[in-house]
């Protein structure tokens, strides 16, 4: 009973019940009408017939049973090499760790037990730009004047490492470029290392850029223009070394960020500064004061199922089928009493100078403290980012040694504020065939220095974009004016301070 198990008991009873029942039925004939041979005979075979598949069926079950036995033996064994597998030591004696290479994202090589990965990637972006300026500037001595360039560059050319090592808490990033703004010099610009205690903290020490406006913070290649808007040049704060605090709060609802790091500087300028070196003449000429400058940032993904993946990219690429919305916040601060990586600022030129144009200098000597509101909102193909930023200079070295540069270009030794804004907007246009390859885009933005006699400027541009594979391979066509330009930045296509410049741009990217 224990090999067929209750199936054959089953079917022992069934089978037996039968018989009865034949038997019963056959002794009432016999009574009745008396037995012939040939019901005897027809009775025998019956039961020699119910007999075979009793036996066919005992065997089905003997079968059905073997298979259970051989399932959990099985599963035994399997158990036992688990067990035997977790067994670090003994799992690397057996397989040896082997490489693993391949392409997701960048090109990648990987351990086959994941503690280390490293990913390669690269990004480069060929332009082709037309400065056309007006020939008069207020800022040039009389009777100079202004021509206009024409030519191609190979704008940003720039190989990135990035990964995890013994741990995918544990992660890396360097980037080294060689940009036309450098001469095509290889440069060291971002080199962090970063990990992770809980999606809620974080800690990254190493050169990193600041956390500043949306769009210094977004990447290069998904921008919707060509370059960064010109109120970024002056408010956006560039790469720094230091640490980093941040993490991902309320189901990675919120992002926070808190640097602290030696200086600050303009959008991509990367000069960190060095802790050791000669003595410069003066405090103002040296390389690092002993203040560090902080930098805070906060962002709520109010909208949207995908948190800060949702605004990676400036345009809607992914095509949201429901509304999803960034809102942010940043506030730095500096006591700069000597740092060369310094933040650059433009001032109105006083008299006696013309009435206008603008002056640029240093915030050495003085302690700025700058705050700045943000929004994203992406919508099926619509997209549309703004920002506002508002800074303070207090010139502390005002009026006496070493003198603050903002005091000597300008005489004011109170505080002034400096403000700026701008809103852009972008839209994959319903073209047949082209819905989700065809984006126009335009901007417009402004800065105000509220000093002295209060000078003004404003920035328009607009562009068209067409998306090859997203943003890793996208052509890009823009133009934008810009009246007495507030600052010079070659990223952002700015030669020199007051230019009065309309730019044509075109661009072919790719980025894996």
């Amino acid at each position: 009973m224990s090999r067929l198990g209750w199936r054959g008991c089953l079917l022992r009873m069934l089978a037996l019940s039968m018989l009865a029942g034949w038997a019963f039925a056959d002794d009432r004939m016999s009574a009745a009408q008396g037995a012939s041979g040939d019901d005897v005979a027809r009775l025998q075979a019956l039961l020699e017939a119910q007999q075979r598949k009793i036996e066919s069926l005992e065997q089905q079950v003997l079968a059905a049973n073997a298979q259970q036995e051989e399932a959990a033996r099985v599963e035994a064994m399997r158990q036992q090499i688990r067990e035997i597998l977790s067994e670090e030591e003994f799992r690397e004696s057996l397989m040896p760790a082997v490489l693993q290479a391949g392409y997701d994202k960048g090109f990648f090589i990987r351990s086959s037990d994941d503690k280390f990965l490293l990913k390669i990637g690269f990004l480069g972006q060929f332009r082709f730009t037309h400065y056309g300026t007006s020939r008069s500037n207020r800022y040039l001595n009389p009777g100079l004047q202004r021509d206009d360039r024409t030519g191609f560059d190979f704008q940003r050319a720039r190989i990135n490492f990035k990964g995890h090592a013994f741990s995918e808490d544990l992660t890396y990033f360097f980037e080294l470029r060689t940009d036309a703004a450098n001469a095509y010099d290889a440069i060291l610009s971002w080199a962090y290392v970063d990990y992770r205690f809980a999606d809620e903290f974080h800690f990254r020490v190493g050169k990193f850029k600041s956390a500043s406006t949306r769009a210094n913070t977004t990447a290069h290649q998904n921008l919707q223009m060509i370059s960064r808007p010109m109120v970024d040049g002056v408010f956006g704060l560039g790469f720094n070394a230091g640490v980093r605090f941040w993490g991902q709060l309320f189901d990675k609802r919120v992002d926070w960020f808190l640097d602290v790091t030696n200086s600050l500087s303009n959008g991509e300028n990367f000069g960190a500064g060095t802790t050791i070196t000669n003595d410069m003449p003066t405090r103002t000429g040296g390389t690092l004061d002993g203040n560090p400058a902080l930098a805070f940032r906060l962002v709520w993904h109010a909208l949207g199922e995908n948190g800060a993946a949702d605004f990676a990219s400036q345009a809607d690429v992914e095509f949201h089928e429901s509304p999803a919305l960034d809102i942010g916040f940043h506030y730095a601060f500096n006591d700069d009493y000597g740092d060369v990586a310094t933040t650059r600022i433009p001032f109105p030129l006083p008299r006696p100078f013309r009435t206008g144009g603008f002056g640029l200098t240093t915030t050495n000597g003085c302690q700025i403290n700058q705050w700045g509101l943000d929004t994203h909102f992406k919508y099926m193909g619509f997209s549309a980012i703004g920002e506002y930023i508002i800074r303070t200079v207090d010139p502390r070295r005002a009026g006496r040694m070493p003198f603050a540069p903002w005091w000597l270009a300008t005489g004011q030794g109170d505080t002034t504020a400096q403000h700026g804004a701008y809103l852009q907007c972008g839209y994959f246009l319903p073209i047949p065939g082209l819905e989700k390859k065809l984006e126009a885009v335009a901007r417009v933005g402004g800065i105000s220095t509220l000093a002295n006699e209060q000078e003004g400027v404003w920035e328009y541009g607009a562009g068209l974009n067409y998306y090859i594979e997203g943003n890793n391979v996208k052509l890009m066509a823009d133009f934008f004016r810009v009246y007495e330009a507030p600052i010079s930045s070659s990223y952002k296509s700015l030669a020199n301070v007051n230019d009065d410049a309309l730019v044509f741009r075109v661009q072919l990217q790719l980025a894996f």
